[in-house]
């Protein structure tokens, strides 16, 4: 779900000073089962911290939570934790991969499911919240491509109550390009606001998958800030915050896509895939995927330097107002143009 640039691993180095961290979460084959946590196996991961310099003593700052996409962390994660350094807010960019054994998911998605990660994200929300430097009431999560979706599905009350330590939440939702081939019975939502950046011309995670269930969530949750955008001229990964990308601004994507999957739950944690008809487990997943996804010689990362630019101002004004000053006002879907 994710472009096969080599590129991610290289390029921009991770920030000086980092601090690794190790985190207790669970591995998880698929969605349904979040509703039993505690029966997934302990998967002990890491992650680096990168707190802001030139904090006064005792203050507590904000903090995001990064995933990384399919080809694993790099300059991408790299990149955005020094931007929200620079804001004065805390970064840590989860690792989902390495300690599963796992180099990247674009060949093979059910290699590290959307529940993992998003088991993954409330773990670090938890360890962020707990640490004295960090003010929990502002704690944010963002994700680019395969870390997207659930940086996105996080913001669900069902997966919130589940996974998160006491009243920990989230205090905002940015997704870059995700996938979002889910319908829940449930999509009641915590109430963070969020925030999702899709390209008009991606073959790899379509904006229309986003629309309809941002669209939902407006309609199932009143009051609930979303703001989705589609860049017309930008392809998956529009923003890649890699001198050659930039240069070049398209470059193929490689790997077998799940455009056609669709996962629709038709009772209580019971999930049917649209295409294939079968419901869908840890057991099933990997062939069910093989049967909805292909690959598509069509595919491109296209740069967008114009929805880059609208992008991190529509990011920045988000994240200063959510986790530095006061909540954000409502935004409304629509297409950027």
């Amino acid at each position: 779900m994710t472009l096969t640039l080599t590129l991610a691993a290289c390029g921009a180095s991770a920030p000086a000073g980092r601090q690794s961290v190790t985190l207790d979460s669970r591995t998880m084959g698929f969605i349904d089962e979040l509703a039993r946590p505690a029966e997934a196996p302990v998967q002990r991961i890491k992650g680096s911290l990168m707190m802001p310099k030139n904090i006064p003593a005792g203050t507590k700052v904000g903090a995001m939570v990064i995933l990384h996409g399919g080809t694993g962390q790099g300059s991408q994660d790299w990149f955005y934790a020094r931007l929200l350094n620079d804001w004065g807010i805390a970064a840590l960019a989860v690792d989902s991969f390495g300690g599963r054994k796992v180099s990247q998911t674009i060949y093979d998605q059910a290699a590290v499911s959307e529940a993992s990660i998003i088991a993954d994200a409330y773990t670090a929300l938890n360890m962020l919240s707990a640490d004295p430097r960090i003010d929990s009431q502002r704690v944010g999560i963002m994700g680019f491509s395969k870390g997207a979706g659930p940086a996105l599905l996080a913001s669900l009350e069902r997966f919130r109550s589940r996974l998160a330590d006491g009243g920990n939440r989230f205090a905002l939702h940015v997704a870059f390009y995700p996938w979002c081939g889910f319908s829940f019975l449930d999509e009641a939502a915590t109430g963070a606001p969020v925030l999702v950046l899709s390209g008009g011309l991606d073959r790899v995670t379509p904006a229309a998958l986003c629309a309809s269930l941002t669209g939902r969530l407006q309609r199932d949750n009143p009051g609930l800030v979303v703001d989705m955008q589609v860049y017309p001229a930008g392809g998956h990964a529009f923003d890649y915050p890699h001198p050659y990308f930039r240069l070049v601004e398209r470059l193929p994507v490689r790997g077998n896509l799940p455009v056609r999957c669709f996962f629709t739950e038709t009772e209580p944690n019971v999930f049917m895939e649209r295409a294939s008809h079968l419901k869908i487990t840890a057991a099933t997943l990997r062939y069910a995927l093989g049967l909805c996804s292909e690959p598509d010689p069509g595919a491109q990362a296209i740069y967008d330097e114009v929805g880059t630019k609208d992008a991190l101002a529509r990011f920045e004004a988000l994240v200063r107002g959510s986790l530095l000053g006061p909540p954000t006002q409502p935004v409304t879907v629509g297409e950027s143009r």
